[in-house]
């Protein structure tokens, strides 16, 4: 299992944050995604299920992000259905005149011979996105604050 987290202080409300992150109609402030279409369920809300590509480890990735925890404006959960065990949490707290932003990843590739090594791999480029992604999230708000933390 590998997980990679990074946060960013933005000087903006949780709400205005928070809504920013939970529209992944425009994700593009995260840097690996190349696509997402909403596909079924509720617009924005537990269930809402999202075609995504993205380009992670020189692979081009296709897959369905399932919404399974939305509590504004806190806390956003999302998985993927079938595939990579990935789950994608986004958590926002009040922080001085701003809030705080932490995105973390965790997957697991699954359980064959070359699963560990390949996960293994993988650590450096997952830490990488997810402090690109704080970055940009910061640089639509027009500051770029990053801190990334190992996991």
């Amino acid at each position: 299992m590998v997980e990679a987290r990074s946060d960013v202080i933005l000087p903006v409300s949780p709400e205005a944050a928070f809504a920013a992150v939970s529209d992944l109609d425009h994700a593009d402030w995260l840097p690996a995604v190349r696509g997402v279409r909403h596909i079924g369920g509720p617009s924005g809300g537990v269930g809402a299920r999202y075609e995504v590509e993205a380009g992670f480890v020189g692979r081009h990735l296709r897959g369905v992000l399932v919404c399974r925890e939305l509590s504004p404006p806190r806390r956003l959960v999302m998985v993927l259905e079938e595939g990579l065990d990935l789950t994608i949490t986004v958590d926002v707290a009040a922080a001085g005149g701003g809030c705080s932003v932490e995105i973390a990843a965790r997957y697991s590739v699954g359980s064959g011979p070359l699963a560990g090594a390949v996960e293994r791999a993988s650590q450096g480029a997952a830490r990488r996105e997810t402090a690109r992604a704080c970055e940009q999230l910061a640089g639509r708000f027009g500051r770029k604050v990053n801190q990334q933390r190992p996991a």
